[in-house]
């Protein structure tokens, strides 16, 4: 399977490194029976023959698995067959007294290799068990002159010692490669709610450094507060409190430190210390008094961590038999929680302000839509109770139902603007293409103020992301309306030209112009704050600029929106 393939790989390199192993000890063993015939010597030549053939069979077992990059029932069959080989060898050299027991513990770290520490103590009884056989059968047949017990007794105990530690480190390698799994499955925090993602991490986190109360303590950048999550396997809680209740958190000696507290009655505030790779011992209470109350009594290690947007310390308590060797990792832990307690607090401030975003959008929108539209219906109805008493009944009839339209449009639109708010549309409707809803938009404009406004295409845009056409129909609508309401002009007219890389939006009209005169970019609008701020405003968040021509015979307001907006 694809997956397991790097598994296979490692497993294959373990057992090319066996065999070359094999090759060397089998190698010099037939060199000094060689040199040194083994006793008693009339296994002599068979023993030489036995390694001769077994130095052949390593050397074509490295070039089998050479090229390799699997190995199957292989390992458990060479494994064996080491085992039974060695125990001959062993039995033709007089057993306890044989020069090749290295071979037996030989075996014992191939299964530590292959197997890890389970492999060890599968491989260990069938050694010792052959040991001993050999030894007894040895012990009955030469007696108790010949026999070297001694050496018998030692030679065993050698093989549980060697068992024994091949155990302790493989275990120690299993933790070690554990905790770097847990290491790389750490969560991501993409949640909304601050406190499950925290917890979740700490969650994660307790699988590393089984600690029975976690705490971490943290300080955003600039801000007068200090956050406080206390985790038990039965509880979590997150807690605000004034940057001042916990100073100092931790002693002086110890605030840029990690460091380990194992209380003990006969040295209760002996404290081991980290700083630049160095372990020391450092005497005095450790912790903030009011933040020792949150800790607890029970033995603890802590580590800071450090953030663009805030800092902090974690405390990991309930420690059994904890040293100086587990601060390291408390280290890594502790800057892993200060970097997904750092995205959470992202994630909220974005969160925040996309809130205010949406808000200034939603009340872009209404002031440029309804508010508008409302404005304009005032105003007709202004004009006509100031115009009743000479005006003939069918044009003040006229003139009413032209108001309930435009008022029935603008209900139209309020409720299709309240659907747009909703997390999910119910109800879809055909908006129809830009250009219908831009004529559209200009009829109701002239007739909502009584005065021309046409509208013109100039070539064939490139094609506008939606949002940035969604929101070029209010824009339009804010830059005619200033100039109807403001300018009075007689006429108003509205171009859009299709260019490469975007859009142009020109509105012209002949009233009286702004309150200033001259042309002026965008920057300069912004900066001075001169023109239709609100507009400017929304250009710019499309990625867009406007700029204006002012006279007193006219205005000419220009928008230049590109197709690709970063909205």
């Amino acid at each position: 399977m694809p997956e397991l393939f790097p598994y296979r790989f490692s497993r294959a390199r373990a057992e090319r490194t066996i065999a070359a192993t094999r090759i060397v000890l089998a190698a010099f063993s037939l060199f000094a029976i060689w040199l040194d015939p083994a006793e008693p010597a009339r296994f002599a030549r068979l023993t030489y023959l036995l390694h001769a053939g077994y130095v052949t069979y390593s050397v074509v077992l490295l070039g089998v698995m050479w090229r390799r990059s699997s190995t199957g029932w292989l390992p458990l069959v060479t494994h064996v067959a080491d085992i039974v080989v060695f125990s001959v060898f062993q039995y033709l050299t007089l057993g306890p007294s044989s020069p090749f027991f290295i071979y037996f513990v030989f075996s014992l770290f191939c299964g530590a290799v292959r197997w890890g520490w389970q492999g060890v103590l599968l491989t260990a009884p069938a050694v010792v068990i052959m040991f001993v056989t050999i030894g007894a059968e040895m012990s009955a047949r030469l007696g108790a002159t010949e026999f070297e017990l001694n050496r018998f007794v030692i030679r065993v105990g050698y093989l549980v010692v060697v068992t024994m530690l091949l155990v302790y480190l493989g275990r120690h390698e299993a933790r070690l490669r554990d905790e770097i799994r847990h290491l790389a499955a750490w969560p991501a925090t993409v949640g909304d709610e601050v406190a499950d993602e925290i917890k979740r991490v700490i969650d994660h986190s307790v699988g590393i450094l089984a600690a029975r109360r976690i705490v971490v303590l943290w300080e955003p950048d600039q801000e007068p507060r200090v956050q406080l999550a206390v985790w038990t396997p039965d509880s979590f809680e997150i807690t605000q409190h004034t940057s001042t209740e916990f100073e100092p958190w931790v002693a002086d000696e110890l605030a840029d430190a990690s460091f380990l507290w194992p209380p003990s009655p006969a040295a209760p505030f002996t404290v081991i210390t980290r700083r630049a790779r160095s372990a020391r011992v450092w005497t005095g209470p450790p912790v903030n008094a009011r933040l020792m109350e949150f800790v607890g009594e029970s033995a603890f290690a802590s580590a800071t961590f450090q953030t663009e947007r805030l800092s902090g310390r974690v405390f990991f308590g309930g420690l059994e038999a904890a040293s100086a060797e587990i601060l390291p990792l408390v280290e890594v832990v502790a800057r892993e929680i200060g970097a997904s307690v750092d995205q959470c607090e992202m994630h909220k401030r974005d969160r925040q302000l996309a809130i205010r975003e949406e808000r200034i959008r939603v009340a872009r929108d209404l002031h440029d839509g309804v508010l508008q539209s409302l404005t304009g219906i005032r105003l007709d109805l202004q004009s006509l109770a100031t115009q009743i008493p000479g005006e003939p009944l069918d044009a003040v009839r006229s003139r009413l139902l032209a108001m309930e339209r435009a008022l029935a449009t603008e209900q139209r639109e309020l409720r299709l603007f309240i659907e747009d708010l909703q997390p999910v549309r119910q109800v879809a409707r055909d908006e129809g293409t830009l250009e219908m809803r831009l004529d559209d938009l200009t009829k109701q404009l002239a007739a909502q103020w009584k005065t021309p406004v046409t509208l013109r295409f100039i070539g064939t845009p490139a094609e506008l992301q939606p949002d940035v056409e969604q929101a070029l129909p209010p824009m339009i609508r804010e830059a005619v309306v200033n100039a109807l309401q403001h300018g009075r002009p007689s006429r108003v007219s509205v171009t859009l030209q299709g260019q490469v890389n975007g859009l142009r939006v020109v509105i012209a009209d002949d009233g009286h112009g702004f309150p200033f005169e001259g042309q002026y970019d965008h920057d300069t609008l912004v900066q001075s704050n001169l023109g239709p701020a609100s507009l400017c405003a929304r250009v710019a968040s499309l990625g867009g600029n406007v700029s204006v021509d002012s006279s007193a015979s006219g205005s000419k307001v220009e928008i230049r929106l590109p197709a690709a907006a970063h909205v």
